[in-house]
């Protein structure tokens, strides 16, 4: 009975030895290790499956070092250098160099005015979010937009890209614990027209000589103005590092104006976990 459970051991032991062996390790520029299947790969990216899941990842090559295959062949798909301004990025990228650092990801603009879809509404919104953290927080370091849209530049990574990953890939690319991923849907709901006039009289007795004959120089006078009116939703949503969500609201703009998702962003952040009316 001894010999046999020594030997059911050993069967053990090999069996998770050779499962653990058909794993394949992505190790990343960042340094993270990601263990699972590589199942394609491709020229500017590879397909990847997580351990023990089924639902298949997109991994940019360019934030790839190497790939440990369970075969036990070894790809190297970028060289770590020790110079470089992405590299430093990375090489200094640890959990205790990123606490409390926060930083803003380009707003999704949803909109029925295509005017305002832009990337330079996109960077609007986004430097608008910035203010209001530096304005009415505490505790939390801010990344500058700049420095946040460079590393993404250098990256490769754009709106459709960033939605394909992780909220803790994306924070552990920007060198945060925390990012801040918000859409905003501002539709034009129309115009309002107002009009006025008005009549003045030329003449040193005018009060006396409205209703009379008399030689008095009439002018009338019209003007009128327009507003455009807009409805503003403002979604915001922060994640950690580890992909936790940890503040998802959304709110519905008070008033018409088109600068009015400023305000709507205030009152988020002002309630945010850092926020000065938390």
């Amino acid at each position: 009975m001894r010999n046999l459970k020594v030997i059911l051991g050993i069967i053990f032991l090999f069996v998770a030895s050779i499962s653990q062996a058909q794993e394949d390790i992505v190790h990343m520029l960042n340094g993270e290790e990601k263990k699972g299947k590589v199942t394609a790969v491709n020229p500017d990216a590879i397909s990847f499956v997580y351990t023990g899941e089924e639902l298949v990842y997109e991994l940019k090559k360019q934030n790839i070092h190497k790939i440990d295959f369970a075969s036990g062949r070894t790809e190297v798909i970028n060289q770590i250098q020790n110079t470089g301004s992405n590299t430093a990025i990375n090489s200094k990228n640890t959990a205790a160099d990123r606490k409390n650092k926060i930083a803003v990801l380009p707003f999704t603009i949803v909109s029925n005015n295509a005017a305002l879809t832009t990337e330079g509404m996109m960077e609007e919104v986004q430097n608008t979010t910035a203010s209001s953290i530096r304005q009415n927080t505490s505790q939390v370091i801010l990344q500058d937009p700049s420095e946040t849209n460079a590393i993404l530049y250098e990256n490769n990574i754009g709106e459709a890209e960033a939605t394909k990953m992780r909220p803790a890939e994306l924070a552990q690319l920007l060198g945060v614990e925390f990012i801040v991923i918000g859409s905003a849907k501002i539709d034009y709901t129309g115009s309002n027209t107002y009009g006025s006039s008005s009549t003045r009289y030329k003449d040193k007795e005018d009060k006396d000589r409205r209703s009379s004959k008399s030689s008095g120089k009439e002018n009338t006078f019209s003007s009128s103005s327009s507003t455009e009116n807009y409805s503003t939703n403002i979604m915001l949503k922060i994640f950690n590092d580890q992909g936790r969500n940890i503040y998802d609201v959304d709110r519905t703009g008070i008033g018409t104006n088109l600068d009015k998702y400023e305000s709507t962003i205030s009152y988020l952040i002002k309630r945010s976990p850092w926020g000065d009316k938390r």
